[in-house]
C-alpha cells in the first residue's frame, strides 16, 4: 500500500426527530454554547462529549466542525485514545492544514497532531469544494450548477448540497429552494426555472457535507436575473432531496485510493471484501475511523 494512503472508516447514523425546525436551530446552538461553555471551564471530558452530539445533530458550519473535531481530539489523546484523537485530527488537517492545537493540548496532543499534519502533507492541499455557476440568467430559466472536489478529498464527503436564494426576499415570503446529490468528484444540478425570478440578484451556495449534514467546505457565487414582469415571484419554492443513487463500482470516489470501511465491506478501488467489524472502543461515532 503505497504511503500516504488512509484507512477510511465510515459509520452512518439516521437520525429520525420531530422536533420542529425552529427548536432544532436553537438546540444546536445551544450544544454549542454548551460545549464551549464546558471547555473555558476546563471541563474538557464533557467539552468533548457536547462537540461529539454537535456533530450528531448535524447542520454545523465549516468552522465549528473544525473546533469541534479538534477539541474532541485533543480530549481523545489526553484519555489514551490514539486512533480517535488521529481521527480527529485528520479531518481538522483535511479541513485546515495549518490547524493549530489549543493550549490546553499536552505532549500527547501534540505528538499525534505532527502525525496528522504530516499525513496532511502527503495527500496534498486541504478539502475544498469549487462551482461553476453562470453569472446571468434569464427569468425562468433553468440553468446548472457543477460542484467539484478533489478525488483525494471526496471520499471523506457522503453528500454535495446546494442553496438558492434571493438575499433581498424574506425566507418568511420565499423559501430557499435547496437539494444535495450523493458526493463524487463533480456533481451537477439543474436550477429549476421557478426559482429564476425576474430582477432577482440569486446567492447559489454549494456545501461538502457529511453522514449528518455539517459543512465541510462551501463555496458561494451571485447569479443576476434579466428584469422583467414576473407575477409569480412571491410564490413559495420548496423541494425535497433527491434520493441517492446507487453507487457503482466505476468512477467516482469508488476509484479513489482511499480504503474504506461500510457496512462491514472493505472498499478498495471498487473491490469489497467483506470481514466482521468489531468497533473500536475508541473510535467516536462522528469522527471517520482512521488507521
Amino acid at each position: 500500500m503505497k504511503r500516504g494512503i488512509f484507512f477510511f472508516a465510515l459509520v452512518l447514523l439516521i437520525l429520525i426527530s420531530g422536533v420542529p425546525a425552529a427548536a432544532q436551530s436553537g438546540e444546536k446552538r445551544s450544544l454549542l454554547l454548551e460545549a464551549s461553555q464546558a471547555w473555558d471551564s476546563a471541563d474538557l471530558n464533557a467539552a468533548a462529549e457536547l462537540y461529539d452530539q454537535a456533530l450528531k445533530q448535524g447542520g454545523m458550519f465549516p468552522a465549528d466542525v473544525l473546533v469541534a473535531y479538534v477539541r474532541i481530539g485533543t480530549v481523545s489523546a489526553a484519555k489514551g485514545q490514539n486512533n480517535a484523537a488521529l481521527s480527529a485530527f485528520r479531518v481538522a488537517a483535511a479541513l485546515d492544514p495549518n490547524f493549530e492545537l489549543p493550549s490546553e493540548a499536552g505532549p500527547k496532543a501534540r505528538a499525534i497532531y505532527k502525525q496528522a499534519r504530516k499525513d496532511a502533507e502527503q495527500q496534498g492541499g486541504k478539502l475544498e469544494i469549487t462551482a461553476e455557476v453562470p453569472s446571468q440568467s434569464a427569468p425562468g430559466a433553468e440553468f446548472v450548477v457543477v460542484a467539484k472536489i478533489d478525488e483525494a478529498f471526496a471520499p471523506l464527503i457522503v453528500d454535495v448540497g446546494i442553496t438558492v436564494q434571493d438575499p433581498s426576499v424574506s425566507t418568511s415570503t420565499i423559501k430557499p429552494w435547496s437539494t444535495k446529490k450523493p458526493a463524487d468528484t463533480k456533481v451537477q444540478f439543474e436550477v429549476p426555472g421557478k426559482v429564476v425570478m425576474a430582477g432577482a440578484n440569486l446567492l447559489v451556495r454549494v456545501d461538502a457535507l457529511d453522514a449528518h449534514g455539517n459543512r465541510w467546505a462551501s463555496t458561494q457565487a451571485r447569479v443576476k436575473v434579466d428584469a422583467s414582469s414576473d407575477p409569480d415571484r412571491f410564490a413559495l419554492l420548496e423541494t425535497k432531496p433527491e434520493k441517492k443513487k446507487e453507487q457503482n463500482g466505476s468512477g467516482g470516489f469508488w476509484a479513489s485510493p482511499w480504503p474504506w470501511v461500510i457496512g462491514g465491506a472493505l472498499i478498495v478501488g471498487g473491490t469489497a471484501t467483506y470481514f466482521i467489524v468489531r468497533p473500536n472502543d475508541e473510535v467516536l461515532v462522528s469522527a471517520p475511523a482512521w488507521k
